[in-house]
């Protein structure tokens, strides 16, 4: 039997996570789960590459919770030989430049993973998404200095031929007037991939403009992306904030706690999209604690709505 009075007092407390201690013992249920999918995943046999690849984007936003947990929790300082000391700080712009990087490895797997409407939309996306990485590597090529990397290049080379290949040879891109296919040549030539498809028209999407295809219905990540890049940059902006960061108001645990927020948002949107793509993965879901379940999920249905979110455990409450 559950005591709902208790257990409305400590969902609060991991919803508003007003101090640092309440935003790490959340950040420690994130770790948790992400950890369990991990560790099951270790007996999966892989069947297609493109979802092998999904499953280290996994193991990627778990080092990054990891990260931002430990930083968050510990702080940093500092002992000089010569007796002075910088006492434990939290650097908010560090956790802004970090959550800003979680945001587009959520943003990337919810373009190619789960707004994708059919097997062509994914292969189209997943190939752009690889063509573009190794396309950067190919800048290389002038500091290569042994034969060794000198044949990775040229089998990269193969490698980008391929992919266009791919992406030329689906029903979906032969089906595309002329003017959409340029499109998707240039998202190649640019060394780009955030797209979508809308009927038959090919879309260009943005960093910013991707925050509605997550399925931000509330406006909650719209202006995110701007302000986290404003610390991701050495802005003026990053300057002159940072300059009042550490008085004795000690501002810098409120704009952490702050920026925490997008973190919570941005993982139980991936858990979500995650379990879409690998739906055995709610049963691991589902073996948290009743509580657990419910705080994971309410920030991804309270920036997205209830048709997003992971199970009816909520109802077990009323």
């Amino acid at each position: 039997m559950i005591d709902r009075r208790a257990f409305l007092e400590e969902y609060m407390r991991l919803r508003r996570c007003e101090h640092i201690s309440d935003c790490v013992d959340l950040l420690n249920i994130y770790s948790e789960f992400l950890f369990r999918v991990v560790d099951n995943h270790r007996q999966d046999t892989p069947t297609n590459k493109v979802d092998a690849d999904a499953k280290v984007v996994l193991q990627m936003v778990l080092t990054k919770i990891l990260y931002i947990k430990n930083m968050v929790e510990h702080g940093v300082s500092y002992s000089s030989p010569y007796g002075s000391e910088l006492d434990s700080i939290i650097d908010p712009t560090i956790v802004a430049s970090l959550t800003r990087n979680l945001y587009e490895t959520v943003a990337m797997f919810n373009v190619i993973y789960r707004n994708t409407k059919s097997q062509d939309e994914k292969t189209i996306l997943y190939c752009l998404w690889v063509h573009a990485g190794l396309k950067y590597r190919q800048r290389f090529e002038s500091l290569v200095t042994t034969k060794e990397n000198t044949q990775k290049i040229e089998h990269e080379r193969k490698q980008l031929d391929a992919l266009v290949a791919e992406i030329e040879s689906t029903s979906l891109f032969k089906s595309l007037n002329d003017k959409n296919q340029k499109k998707i040549r240039a998202r190649l030539e640019d060394k780009e991939y955030l797209l979508q498809f809308k009927d038959s028209e090919v879309v260009f999407l943005h960093w910013q403009s991707v925050t509605k295809v997550i399925g931000d219905g509330n406006g909650i990540l719209d202006a995110m992306y701007t302000y986290l890049s404003l610390y991701a940059h050495p802005s003026n902006v990053s300057v002159f904030q940072f300059r009042g960061m550490f008085r004795d108001d000690r501002a810098f645990l409120k704009l952490t706690t702050f920026k925490l927020q997008y973190v919570f948002y941005l993982t139980s949107v991936f858990i979500a999209d995650y379990i879409n793509l690998f739906p055995s993965v709610l049963r691991t879901f589902e073996s948290l604690s009743l509580k657990d379940q419910i705080i994971l999920n309410s920030y991804n249905v309270f920036l997205r709505g209830d048709s997003f979110a992971i199970n009816d455990a909520k109802e077990m409450l009323r």
